[in-house]
């Protein structure tokens, strides 16, 4: 960042569920912003509302250039400020999400039939390998959903589970358990 002259966007959409904020860099790296939104954490990516986090002279320049490019509706700015009221909750909320994503971690790496990556977010990506669809459709046919990633890089079956409540995620381990155990 000391080096580079140009414009540095960290994008922290997952930034809650992770261990760190870049955010305080602001105040000594001219170039640096930090994209934030209310979509993930907050559970409330309907309301398309994001922010950002610089130091005032970006702030000021981009007020004066852009100003504000996506109006944002009264519902929007009410929805957020209730939101942003209940910010203990939401900390408390991605707290136990934290916890969850790291029994499923746990509960997956007990297959061999599973690389099971590290995450900071609130879905737990793991490769099935050639297995990836029959683990798919045996999920789907019991009524849990999962995403289907494929391929992605060198990895052939990838598949995605959201960190759900702990009655959900203890649904998906269990099945999981009963088709591979």
């Amino acid at each position: 960042m000391k080096s580079f002259t140009g414009l540095i966007i960290i994008d922290e959409a997952y930034g809650e569920f992770g261990d760190f904020s870049l955010s305080n860099m602001v105040k000594s790296q001219e170039n640096l912003v930090v994209v934030q939104t209310l979509s993930k954490s907050f559970g409330l990516a309907g309301l398309r509302l994001g922010y950002f986090i610089a130091n005032k002279k970006f702030t000021d320049v981009f007020n004066q250039v852009l100003q504000y490019p996506y109006p944002v509706s009264t519902l929007t700015i009410e929805s957020a400020i209730l939101a942003l009221e209940q910010s203990a909750q939401m900390k408390e909320a991605v707290k136990t999400i934290k916890e969850e994503r790291k029994r499923i971690i746990e509960n997956l790496r007990k297959y061999d039939t599973f690389e099971v990556f590290d995450s900071k977010a609130n879905f737990v990506l793991f490769d099935a390998h050639g297995s990836h669809k029959r683990v798919f459709d045996a999920l789907a046919e019991q009524g849990i959903s999962i995403r289907k990633l494929g391929k992605i890089g060198k990895h052939d079956g990838c598949l995605r589970v959201t960190v759900g409540t702990k009655e959900m995620n203890s649904k998906f381990l269990l099945a999981i358990r009963d088709l591979l155990g």
